[in-house]
Order: C-alpha cells, then structure tokens, then sequence
C-alpha cells in the first residue's frame, strides 16, 4: 500500500490540525476497505501484515526483505 505525500501546508492551530489528520485518515482507511472489498477483508489484511512485521522483526526490516525478494523476482533469468 503507496502512501500518498501530502501537500505543503500552512501553518494551523492544534484543534484544526487534528480535525484535518482525522479526515486525512478516515479517508485512507475508507480507500483502503473499498481496495479489498470489505471491512472484513480489509481487517484481515492489516492482521497479515501486522503479523509479518512482528515475524521479521520490525518494519524497517519487512521492508527491506520486500526489497530483496521484489529485486530476485525481476531479476533476469538465465
């Protein structure tokens, strides 16, 4: 899943910065659920994922194995 880099933004009081993080989030989580179809299935992805991270030791470290195993994939066969 891409994040999508926000936009350079103005300065703003704490309450309002807080209001536009929240719809920021419920939006990406609400694009989320519409990519696997349902709430359910949406769920059960992030529990996969949770559970490689916690298996590989961090999320710097999947990461990088994801980087690896994308890298041998396109690697030219011989």
């Amino acid at each position: 899943m891409a994040k999508k880099q926000p936009a350079p933004k103005k300065s703003t009081p704490d309450s309002a910065r807080q209001l536009i993080d929240a719809i920021t989030t419920v939006k990406q989580l609400q694009d989320f659920i519409k990519q696997h179809g349902t709430v359910e299935n949406a769920l059960a992805a992030a529990v996969r994922v949770h559970g490689l991270i916690e298996m590989t030791g961090g999320f710097d470290q999947l990461r990088q194995a994801l980087e690896i195993v994308g890298q041998e994939s396109t690697a030219p066969q011989q």
